[in-house]
């Protein structure tokens, strides 16, 4: 691994922790690297365009929010 890859490992690390283990510890951790993006931000597109021209349907940000809420996995 080069330094710069070394050094951003490094400081990805101290910023978000460990890398998860599991599907809850990935949940919190998207929530984590993602704290700053407002509840309206698409994170999984399931469709695009299928129930008329732009309508898109998936989970945004305030989706995973509430799901990690629900299940008790809320990013620390």
């Amino acid at each position: 691994m080069s330094r710069a890859m070394d050094r951003i490992r490094r400081e990805a690390m101290e910023q978000y922790g460990t890398a998860p283990t599991d599907a809850l510890e990935a949940l919190a951790h998207v929530l984590k690297v993602y704290a700053d993006e407002p509840d309206t931000r698409l994170m999984i597109e399931a469709t695009n365009g299928i129930y008329g021209d732009g309508v898109r349907t998936g989970l945004t940000m305030g989706d995973l929010r509430k799901i990690a809420a629900r299940l008790g996995c809320a990013p620390s």
